[in-house]
């Protein structure tokens, strides 16, 4: 009697391999259409997902109260959650292959320490609202990034560029920032309240000039990630392996670094710091498509930018009219996912 099983060959294990790939970015590219639509709809006060479609379809932001809504308040937010989600995640696929270290996340050169510590200066001294008016935050966020990365970036040129000398100087200064922004919160009793609000997130006071600079950024910052996921995925196989393909590490490395800095300095100075996103999206979308960059960055660019999109609208409607940061829905969801993860890595070996 014949096997009922016929074994696959490699030809026809790739085509089922390529045909699989296929529809589960069919089912992401559905969920995405999915959660901006309702992004769009809910919140403080709901809108018929019909209205949504039809409003934008006619693109006329003068259609009555849904269409001041829609395209004041939660069209820039929605497409936010989308450009920093998608960024967020991809940085954090990029950083754990760079130091093949699974808990490697965007945050963890210090960037977003050195956001939060150009928020917690102004506030501390009071001028918030100074020289730029409500965008000094945002430029204070983007400034204290960018010096922190260049910060990280120069001392680890001294130890060679090696990832994990980055790694370790990255989580230094981490710690060190924190540390004083934790002193500028005791200056700042006051207005504590506006340093709590960026260590939490919020997309709340996004408006169409933080979107105009994230169209531009982000998809390039994206753009210049996804064509390095050859040499990634190099990486993955060990730096020496690499190296014998031609692969400068210590360029790569470099690289690396700046356009995650640049995307996480941006998605901060936005919207504060947002947990999870970057840790726990690669590790979901490996679930489905392995370790193979070529299919796990795009497809955690979607799963991050609908993580973060369905989150931010369960911000809105847990304790509606009022919302919660946006940090602490990311958190609640990516936790639980994250422990249940490692648990089943652990129960697999």
């Amino acid at each position: 009697m014949g096997s009922s099983h016929k074994e696959l060959s490699p030809f026809d294990y790739h085509h089922k391999r390529v045909r699989l790939g296929k529809l589960i970015f069919l089912a992401l590219a559905i969920l995405l259409v999915f959660s901006f639509l309702l992004g769009l709809s809910v919140g403080a006060i709901d809108i018929p997902f019909n209205d949504v479609i039809e409003i934008l379809l006619n693109s006329n932001p003068n259609g009555g109260i849904y269409a001041k809504i829609l395209f004041d308040v939660r069209l820039p937010r929605v497409i936010a959650t989308l450009f920093i989600g998608a960024a967020l995640a991809t940085s954090g696929v990029s950083l754990q292959t760079l130091f093949r270290n699974q808990l490697a996340e965007p945050y963890i050169l210090g960037i977003a320490s050195g956001a939060l510590l150009g928020v917690s200066i102004i506030v501390a001294l009071g001028v918030s609202q100074q020289p730029f008016g409500p965008y000094t935050m945002s430029f204070m966020a983007f400034l204290g990034a960018f010096l922190t990365t260049f910060l990280v970036f120069t001392t680890s040129k001294a130890f060679g560029l090696r990832p994990v000398s980055v790694l370790l100087i990255g989580l230094a200064f981490s710690f060190l920032l924190s540390s004083i922004v934790t002193f500028l919160q005791y200056l700042a009793l006051k207005d504590i309240h506006i340093i709590f609000s960026w260590m939490m997130g919020s997309f709340s006071a996004i408006h169409w000039s933080h979107i105009q600079i994230m169209a531009v950024i982000v998809p390039l910052g994206l753009f210049l990630l996804f064509i390095k996921v050859k040499d990634l995925n190099a990486i993955l196989l060990g730096e020496e392996y690499a190296k014998q393909l031609g692969i400068d590490i210590k360029k790569l490395t470099q690289y690396l670094i700046i356009v995650v800095a640049i995307l996480v300095s941006v998605s901060v100075a936005s919207a504060g710091i947002i947990g999870f996103v970057g840790l726990v999206i690669p590790h979901i979308a490996r679930l489905f498509l392995g370790y193979d960059n070529k299919f796990l960055m795009p497809a955690s660019a979607l799963i991050g930018a609908s993580f973060l999109t369905l989150s931010d609208a369960l911000s809105r409607i847990i304790i509606r009219p009022s919302e919660l940061p946006i940090g602490v829905v990311t958190s609640m969801i990516g936790a639980p996912l994250f422990i249940y993860l490692l648990l089943k890595r652990g129960r697999g070996g």
